[in-house]
């Protein structure tokens, strides 16, 4: 978005500040694509890791949906929660730090974190994202794979105005499969998140996509995706590792699947052998916990002190190859 600068008459972006010709795009599809090569670009510039290790952050953004005139950094004001399956939705647990204190911990040198998950639990469960708080977060990170809760063409295009690297679909929000095609035709940076419990795909509705896992995956490879995220809910945010059965039932799949759902730091090398292509680990494992409390806290902002076992350094832990 262009305004013109009153000082010397130039056009001025609004969203970065930067003085540059303005590009005038015959539709939201050409401004949505044009957004991804830059983005694509930058991308480039480091090479792909062959596995990915992506902390998830959920970000519980309803507390600041009404929060104003309040002259206070967002990354101080939100809160990186804990999670639990409801058995019908994700949800909060009470266990919560500050944003900027849990992103020191996981992107420094001990974990190392170069990608996060970033889950706005208001749009996931309500379909309300707080896009100014996304904003201000998205734009500290390097590189975001973002959850708003997409149910809908026009929220993957409020998804890659905020200049995120991936942003997923859940099944648990689709009512059928076309979503999938209509979403796969706007942009290959989507990526079609698999939600699991007691065995079977979750889906918004009944009979909307295949029940099993490994006809989902094979219902996305189908429409072209080459990157599936599968994430059992159950299991999400328990901290007790990833299931045998589930990494059996993704062995061998023919995209590359990144799974979560309970996975701790030491079950990479078991994800790693059975093939797949990276991981989502739980927002709160014993690790990511110990160096959290290392990182201290800015008692002003911080509303309950989180209570946390404390353990002797024993070296880097890290979370990348």
């Amino acid at each position: 978005m262009a305004g013109i600068d009153n000082d010397d008459r130039t056009f001025r972006c609004r969203a970065c500040g930067n003085k540059a010709v303005p590009i005038t795009f015959s539709s939201t599809e050409d401004w949505i694509h044009f957004r991804q090569s830059k983005i694509k670009g930058k991308e480039q510039e480091r090479a792909r890791p062959e596995f990915s290790t992506v902390p998830i952050l959920p970000v519980d953004t309803r507390p600041l949906l009404s929060v104003g005139g309040i002259d206070i950094p967002i990354l101080k004001l939100a809160e990186v929660v804990d999670l639990r399956w409801d058995g019908s939705n994700i949800d909060r647990n009470d266990y919560h730090v500050s944003f900027d204190r849990y992103w020191k911990a996981v992107s420094g040198q001990r974990y190392n974190a170069s990608d996060i998950m970033l889950m706005d639990l208001s749009g996931v469960r309500n379909g309300n994202p707080n896009f100014r708080v996304l904003r201000e977060l998205v734009k500290h990170k390097y590189d975001v794979w973002l959850d708003l809760g997409i149910r809908s063409e026009a929220d993957v295009y409020d998804a890659f105005a905020i200049e995120v690297s991936r942003a997923l679909v859940d099944t648990s929000l689709c009512n059928s499969l076309k979503l999938f095609d209509e979403i796969f035709a706007l942009s290959d940076r989507c990526v079609p998140c698999i939600q699991v419990a007691n065995g079977e795909v979750i889906w918004r509705r009944a009979n909307a996509g295949p029940a099993t896992i490994k006809g989902s995956i094979k219902a996305m490879k189908d429409i072209g995706f080459e990157e599936v995220a599968v994430i059992d809910v159950r299991r999400l945010g328990t901290k007790l590792g990833i299931t045998e059965d589930m990494l059996s039932e993704l062995e061998g799949s023919e995209v590359r699947v990144i799974v979560g759902g309970g996975v701790l730091e030491s079950d990479l090398e078991r994800i790693k052998m059975k093939g797949l292509k990276g991981a989502f680990i739980d927002p709160f494992t014993p690790i990511i916990k110990d160096i959290v409390a290392e990182v201290g806290e800015d008692k002003e902002f911080v509303s309950s002190p989180a209570t946390v076992m404390r353990k002797a350094r024993s070296g880097n832990h890290l979370a990348t190859d």
